[in-house]
């Protein structure tokens, strides 16, 4: 098994422009554990270098950060960088995580039954909310943190080395855990998330398997 971490990290919208900035503290736990860390970014999350960069370095783990479809994940500029009946056998052999809109109703499925070992994601729209004027510094913007750092967990689990159920579980506990403090100050104005972090929640799938580790 190698001990390489890719990620995609794409940046041209509101929406990529947080996930760029908040899956960095996955890349900087998998640095401060010795991991090599394949990071697309921007222009470089495109199907062409990501097929290569796979197949020549077969990471074990791969992170995609993107806008997606119920058979489709995408890069840079919408770019499709995974597409069932296409080529989800890339993502065999892998942990996959899909921190995109609705690849794991039927991408996830097909890429499993394809030959993934775990795949985590979301059957339908993953959806979270920020705060407009926090746009320039997304790491500071406490509403997306509700969403985002539930949803991140599942990638710094799998870099800690838990097991897939594990980061599932961790994930799912951490988005129980901002409901309830938005549920014991519905007062808050931040209580009008809460039917977002539970959609996230519930729509959040973990397939294949659940006892593989990275």
């Amino acid at each position: 098994m190698n001990r390489i971490f890719l990620i995609t990290r794409p940046k041209y919208d509101e929406t990529t422009h947080y996930l760029f900035y908040w899956s960095k503290k996955a890349i900087e736990l998998a640095k401060r554990k010795g991991i090599q860390v394949l990071d697309l970014q921007k222009e470089r999350a495109n199907e062409k270098e990501l097929t290569s960069i796979v197949k020549k370095k077969e990471p074990y783990f791969i992170f995609l950060n993107g806008h997606g479809s119920s058979n489709s994940i995408t890069g840079h500029n919408s770019e499709v960088l995974i597409k069932t009946g296409n080529n989800e056998k890339l993502l065999k052999f892998k942990i996959v995580y899909a921190l995109s809109c609705q690849s794991g109703k039927r991408l996830g499925p097909k890429s499993v039954k394809s030959g993934t070992i775990a795949y985590i994601g979301y059957n339908d729209d993953f959806v979270f909310v920020f705060d407009q004027e926090k746009i320039s510094k997304p790491l500071d913007d406490s509403i997306a943190k509700l969403f985002l750092e539930p949803s991140n967990q599942i990638a710094i689990g799998i870099l800690k080395g838990n097991k897939i159920k594990e980061a599932y579980r961790k994930s799912q506990r951490l988005f129980a855990k901002n409901i309830q403090k938005l549920l014991t100050s519905e007062s808050s104005p931040d209580s009008v998330y809460i039917k977002y972090l539970l959609w996230d929640m519930q729509h959040q799938v973990c397939l294949g398997d659940k006892e593989a580790v990275f």
